[in-house]
């Protein structure tokens, strides 16, 4: 059945999917939500996300719906704009009471009303600007007064003229005449003027999240969500969380001073004035989405004197703090931190309505910013109503939901820290305040399990850890957005013992996985097996023994990198371990669930050290995709999602220090053979010509040895029509007297096939134009009429002549005796030579195709092997791998990856990679066309780095 077409967030619920966190719920209530399994069955799955903060009462509370209900079926006005809103002023009385209480002798707060936490914040930081405008204008207002009162009291006698400008910028002399006063007040004003037009600065703290509207994001830390955006919105300079050290600092620094004239003791003076700069500073109390980082109540007085000295007005963001989740209704009452502004959101909708407010300070409020701010859907009616209801319920029987959540936050804590104890190695902290809790892993980035150091490695490590916890054990949790190794915890108020003890379970595997870094618990849910019997039930012990330890070894003079695929189960498990007790059909179902995420980490580096005297490191970048998937994309048209991997990986080499960087089996064609790579700095190598140089030498060695040399033979090369098979076709036809180029019968398939042979008649008219000994295709060529007339003209040897040539041989011979171009793999059975170097997933040659005591070099494009399985009941068959070298006595790789196929053996996109950087080449080498020279070049200069073409 086809999938669904996806129009909303399809790629965030796409990343989500890789997690088996795509599920659609149908039903919740409490700290329970309930989705549905392939029966029809409820399955409930344990919240702990808690609508990122907005679940204080948990989900659906049923005075909540009930009083929902009754709402809409009395027909109460949702939009109402331009009216009276008395229940508004029934949620500012209430946040007005609750202010008092926590905050004794806190003045009273304005509420102006928004649709969501974002919006409130935009609302804050606008409000705060427009302060700082109206707190500008009445500064200059107050200078324009004074210069006024001083020229006149200048003009009339009654007060001296100043005698010091030394403020005023440059060499500015003193006035000795009212017209030279009043001359001196233009300076001032001009001087003035230019200090005006400085931009406003807010301040925010490190780890900040705020939200990612366009003003809001700005004060978000995490550059990944603010940087695009940083050009949209207010300058924000942020400052380390409790350092009111560093944050006076930066006070200090964009301080800015106007200058004004004062009338003192009978004489005019100039001074200097602060401008109001600095329009405001958003804290939160404790940072959620930076970590569940808490401020100090030593860090809140302070930072409250600095803002009070500079009229700084502090806006206490509250969104996810706030509604008591920390056990009072203000997470800032806590340390003593009272603000101008608050803002609150997510549990002020009760877990139903969107709704969130600003409160100001009455003394900072600025009534006509109503009229220049509005929400059509701020301040609606079946919100507002929602939210005081809510409000009622949280300060119902003296806040016992306040007190409650305290206590079930401390019984969380509690168990967690006792976790804590029991797995050091893998819990790096916890922390938390009532029921806004973190619990932070160690880090996993050097864990033994390449699955968990992927993740670790991508900040993901918490979505697969999750993931587990929900497929495995019915638990919902979240990251943080800046702590990639955090798991946030914010259940309702109704959590319950037997909720906290299934949590403390779920968690208590988890650190058993880490701890003994076993990943197949993470991964056989994922697998599409969630239901299924586990192949194991125990988790096993896989971390490296305390010897296994390798010293380092001394760094290599170079780097070089190898882009591959792992395209089988086996190399999965050979990876990692701890996946071999997982069958090949979950493999690659957890593969191809990973499609959004197909970067593994960088297999450990291995020295390779050249009989020159230089050497040079080689790391394999591997993709988790398998056979089947590339498959796809060929049949699709996608091998361009390839082509992206492969740019990814090659700048992830080149950030590592390297100097080349090579291309697995066959990659290069979905490159342009390395050419469509754009990655300055770095040489891309296809390995295309040490493969062919490599299989052309052990062909020739076992034609030697079954016929005495490739004289006379026919060659067939399946894949003829591509960049090696066409190569392969050109220069084989230097010494074979036939050759026949097989293609795929796909579309394309005989134009590129017609292209390869004209190539070849190209080459061979080049060899015969040079002169010398001949032999095979330019041999037979040679006597050709057209050719030896060519010969008798003098006809230059680059000049184009394969057409040529290709239409006198079509008109001359009934059936062509040098090249057979075809789309029939029946053609082969004439050929006492065969290249497979096809671009199949799945073998095509049958036994039954090849000649008796035929020669098969296998160089397909899914690796050496593929078409190893047809010689086996065939004894008369020669077979040799082709693009494959040997290393006598050099480190060995993991076989995986497409990087070594056997001990002692390198594939050829790794062989050229590591030779050239050997060589400090500069690219030219390693790209360009498959030519005799540049093949014969690449495989001499491997030789005189110690790799030996193999014919086995």
């Amino acid at each position: 059945m086809t999938a669904p077409t996806r129009y909303a967030e399809a790629l965030l619920t796409g990343m989500l999917g890789t997690f088996g966190l795509d599920v659609e719920y149908v039903r919740a209530e409490k700290n329970t939500l309930y989705h549905l399994d392939d029966s029809g069955a409820e399955v409930p799955v344990l919240d702990l996300v808690g609508g990122w903060g907005s679940l204080m009462l948990g989900h659906n509370h049923p005075e909540i719906t009930a009083y929902a209900k009754e709402l809409l079926d009395t027909g109460w006005p949702v939009h109402s704009q331009h009216s009276a809103h008395p229940v508004a002023d029934r949620v500012g009385a209430v946040l007005n009471g609750i202010l008092a209480r926590e905050f004794p002798g806190a003045e009273p707060y304005s509420v102006i009303f928004a649709n969501s936490g974002a919006e409130a914040v935009e609302a804050a930081v606008k409000h705060c600007e427009f302060d700082r405008a109206l707190r500008v204008k009445s500064l200059f207002e107050e200078i324009e007064w004074h210069a006024g009162t001083a020229l006149t009291a200048v003009r009339a006698g009654t007060a001296a003229l100043p005698d010091d400008t030394s403020l005023l910028p440059g060499d500015v002399p003193a006035p000795a005449t009212a017209d030279e006063f009043q001359a001196l007040l233009g300076a001032v004003a001009a001087h003035n003027m230019g200090r005006a037009a400085t931009s406003p600065v807010f301040f925010a703290l490190e780890r900040a999240f705020h939200g990612k509207l366009v003003g809001s994001t700005q004060f978000t830390y995490n550059p990944l969500f603010r940087a695009a955006f940083a050009t949209l919105g207010p300058a924000v300079r942020f400052v380390p969380p409790n350092d009111a050290a560093a944050f006076e600092k930066a006070v200090a620094e964009e301080r800015v001073t106007v200058l004004d004239v004062e009338v003192a003791d009978g004489r005019v003076t100039l001074v200097e004035r602060a401008f109001p700069v600095v329009a405001g500073l958003i804290v939160e109390p404790i940072q959620g989405e930076g970590g569940i980082q808490e401020l100090t109540g030593e860090f809140a007085a302070r930072v409250r004197r600095i803002c009070d000295e500079i009229q700084c007005p502090v806006v206490v963001d509250e969104i996810q703090t706030g509604m008591g989740r920390t056990g009072k209704f203000f997470a800032s009452s806590h340390i003593g931190l009272l603000g101008d502004y608050y803002l609150l959101g997510k549990s002020l909708g009760g877990g139903i309505g969107k709704t969130s407010a600003m409160l100001v300070r009455q003394s900072r409020y600025r009534p006509e910013f109503e009229l220049v701010h509005s929400s059509t859907f701020a301040k609606d009616g079946f919100s507002t109503a929602i939210a005081l209801r809510t409000l009622e319920l949280l300060e119902a029987e003296d806040g016992a939901a306040y007190d409650r959540a305290a206590e079930r936050g401390e019984r969380i804590l509690a168990m967690l820290r006792e976790l804590a104890r029991e797995f050091p190695d893998v819990v790096a902290d916890v922390r938390g305040k009532g029921l806004l809790i973190g619990f932070e892993f160690a880090d996993q980035s050097q864990a033994s399990s390449p699955v968990i150091r992927e993740k670790a490695l991508a900040g993901l490590l918490v979505f697969q850890l999750g993931s587990y916890l929900q497929l495995a054990h019915r638990i919902r949790t979240g990251p943080t957005a800046s702590v990639p190794t955090m798991l946030r915890i914010e259940p309702s108020i109704h959590i319950s013992d037997e909720e906290i003890a299934q949590l403390r379970t779920g968690l208590t595997e988890v650190c058993r996985i880490l701890r003994h870094q076993d990943a197949l618990p993470l991964v056989l849910p994922l697998t599409g097996a969630a239901q299924a019997r586990s192949p194991r039930a125990e988790i096993r012990d896989f971390r490296p023994a305390a010897g296994e330890a390798v010293a380092p070894a001394e760094p290599a003079a170079r780097k070089a990198g190898l882009v591959s695929y792992p395209l089988t189960p086996d190399l999965l498990r050979e990876f990692d371990p701890s996946l071999a007790d997982l069958d090949d059909e979950r493999l690659l179902a957890y593969a191809r669930r990973s499609e959004l995420l197909r970067d593994l980490p960088a297999c450990t580096p291995v020295r390779f050290d050249s009989p020159q005297g230089t050497s040079v490191e080689l790391t394999v970048y591997p993709l988790l995709v398998s056979q089947e998937q590339l498959r796809e994309y060929q049949v699709l048209g996608q091998t361009f999602l390839i082509g992206l991997d492969l740019d990814r990986r090659v700048r992830a080499a080149k950030a590592d220090g390297c100097d080349s960087v090579g291309l697995g089996f066959g990659l290069g064609a979905v490159s342009g053979h390395g050419r469509a790579l754009r990655v300055s700095g770095v040489t891309v190598s296809t390995g295309s010509a040490l493969a062919v140089g490599s299989a052309l030498a052990a062909v020739r060695g076992a034609a030697d040895e079954r016929f005495g040399g490739l004289d006379g033979l026919t060659l067939a090369v399946v894949g003829g029509g591509g960049h090696i098979g066409s190569a392969l076709g050109a220069i084989g036809a230097g010494q074979a007297s036939r050759i026949v180029l097989v293609g795929s019968g796909r579309a394309g398939s005989a134009e590129r096939l017609r292209a390869a042979e004209r190539r070849i008649y190209q080459e061979a008219w080049a060899r015969i134009a040079a002169g010398g000994e001949l032999a095979g295709i330019p041999a037979a060529l040679a006597a050709e009429p057209l050719v030896a007339g060519w010969l008798a003209e003098g006809r230059a040897g680059d000049e184009p002549s394969g057409e040529a040539i290709a239409a006198y041989l079509d008109e001359a011979y009934p059936a062509n005796p040098f090249v057979v171009a075809t789309d029939d793999l029946l053609s082969v059975r004439n050929a006492q030579v065969v290249f497979s170097a096809h671009s199949s997933p799945v073998p095509v040659l049958d036994e039954k195709l090849l000649a008796d005591g035929a020669v098969l070099c296998d160089m397909s494009f899914f690796g050496t092997g593929a078409e190893s399985a047809t010689v086996i009941s065939r004894e008369d068959l020669r077979y040799v791998r082709g693009g494959v070298l040997s290393v006598p006595e050099r480190g060995i790789l993991l076989r995986g990856f497409g990087a070594s196929p056997g001990a002692g053996e390198l594939s050829a996109g790794a062989a050229e990679a590591i030779t050239l950087a050997l060589s400090g080449s500069d690219g030219t080498m390693g790209n360009g066309p498959l030519t005799r020279e540049r093949v014969d070049a690449i495989v001499d200069l491997a030789k005189q780095h110690g790799f030996e073409t193999i014919s086995t």
